[in-house]
């Protein structure tokens, strides 16, 4: 199962939600900017994600974007300044 490259975005008017929202990403990516994060996700993680966060979210007050990237889209990433693309932590302890 390949894992695909997921930018998450958010904008939580509501602090707690906003506390939530970012733990619940935290199990699933990494943190690049206040409230960015990138994943590497299987299909079915990113069903459990969106899942979790729908939850979390009130869609009247708040936003929510998730943008999925293939592989030729992750390589013409640019990153100026601090920081790198995340790397995909699939790897198997033997």
């Amino acid at each position: 199962m390949s894992s695909q490259f997921i930018i998450v975005s958010y904008d939580i008017a509501d602090e707690k939600r906003l506390r939530k929202v970012a733990l619940c990403l935290e199990d699933y990516g990494q943190r690049v900017q206040y409230s960015v994060f990138e994943c590497y996700l299987t299909e079915s993680q990113l069903n459990r994600l969106n899942t979790r966060l729908k939850k979390l979210i009130e869609p009247e007050e708040d936003k929510l974007r998730l943008y999925i990237l293939c592989e030729k889209d992750v390589a013409r990433v640019i990153v100026d300044g601090k920081g790198e693309i995340s790397k995909n932590k699939d790897y198997h302890i033997v």
